[in-house]
């Protein structure tokens, strides 16, 4: 099995079974990022994966007897992309430790931990489980505000838990039914309930200061998120909406390892992506879509996403779209 191609829009479901502990291993390390896995079970390891690449967002679903993963510094520094993972434990129970913290994974639980740093997760117990792997700018929290929610369990009592929960259980139960435009947008909501999720509990879970640096960010994202269509959208206009200045605005997103201008240009180069991915948004002309997503110069916008992409719109769009049609075939 190679590694998984996590820029691709989609890929076949796979499916893996084995008896070797060192199979299991080199799978997890191919699907994932680079781990050690040890076995608990005497020499009676057995696992079972399936999943599916969509949206550069890995859903699978693992049936494993008593096992140890560890992310080690080493396989970190070895690594060429870092993700997040979220964890939601269908049965068996287990242990996961990251950031000096350590959190008890019960059945319907959802625990996030970040492949950037290291982290041990342990189970003593045959498990079922959902595990969600994806881009960490997929998400609002930026790293600094995961962290604090890295090795905490979000229970069923929690509200939002319970509504995100019964989506990924279902994603999870049959793979081979994510196909064609409706997959793609079951992916989108289920990113969107999970950065939901995550933003929640770390408002509920970072000191005060930290809170209202955090509520800010999400403030400013959705104000950006709701205007990517306007071409006139820029730094002094997003400073004004959220009441800041715009040497602050500049400062938090330098925070973040990033401009203001280089993140909106990311949100509309991502959404054109997906649309211009979309059978559903085959009728459109490009320039339609593109001047829906803030960018009414047709050049300047070929060039934009040609840089960011690697190939030009139409070229993007007829292979996104053929792949559609293979998939919805088989």
């Amino acid at each position: 099995m190679t590694a998984t191609p996590l820029t691709r829009p989609g890929t076949a479901p796979v499916a893996f079974a084995t008896e070797s502990v060192l199979a299991w291993q080199r799978v997890a390390s191919s699907s994932f990022v680079p781990l050690v896995v040890d076995d608990l079970t005497d020499g009676r390891f057995a696992g079972r994966l399936s999943g599916r690449l969509l949206e550069g967002v890995f859903f699978s679903r693992m049936r494993v007897t008593p096992h140890e993963v560890h992310r080690t510094p080493a396989l970190i520094d070895a690594s060429q992309r870092l993700f997040y993972k979220v964890t939601l434990l269908l049965e068996g129970t287990g242990e996961l430790v990251q950031d000096d913290r350590r959190a008890l994974m019960l059945p319907g639980s959802v625990s996030v931990y970040d492949t950037a740093r290291p982290y041990d997760l342990r189970f003593a117990d045959p498990i079922d489980a959902v595990v969600i792997m994806f881009p960490r700018d997929l998400i609002d929290p930026s790293p600094d505000h995961v962290r604090a929610i890295t090795a905490i369990s979000l229970g069923p009592e929690e509200y939002l838990t319970r509504l995100v929960t019964p989506l990924l259980a279902e994603i999870s139960s049959d793979f081979g039914a994510l196909r064609g435009p409706a997959s793609l947008r079951v992916v989108r909501t289920a990113v969107e309930l999970i950065s939901v999720l995550l933003s929640t509990a770390a408002l509920a879970r970072t000191a005060e200061g930290d809170r209202e640096h955090l509520a800010l960010m999400l403030r400013i994202r959705e104000h950006i998120t709701a205007h990517l269509g306007d071409p006139e959208l820029n730094p002094e206009g997003i400073a004004r909406a959220v009441h800041i200045s715009t040497r602050h605005l500049h400062a938090l997103f330098r925070q973040q390892g990033t401009t203001v201008s280089a993140w909106i240009r990311e949100q509309r180069i991502e959404g054109i992506r997906r649309e211009l991915a979309d059978p559903l948004h085959a009728h459109r002309p490009i320039a339609a879509i593109a001047t829906a997503w803030g960018y009414p110069d047709a050049s300047h916008f070929s060039r934009t996403f040609r840089q960011h992409v690697g190939t030009a719109p139409s070229a993007f769009r007829r292979a996104a779209l053929e792949q559609a049609q293979r998939e919805a075939a088989g």
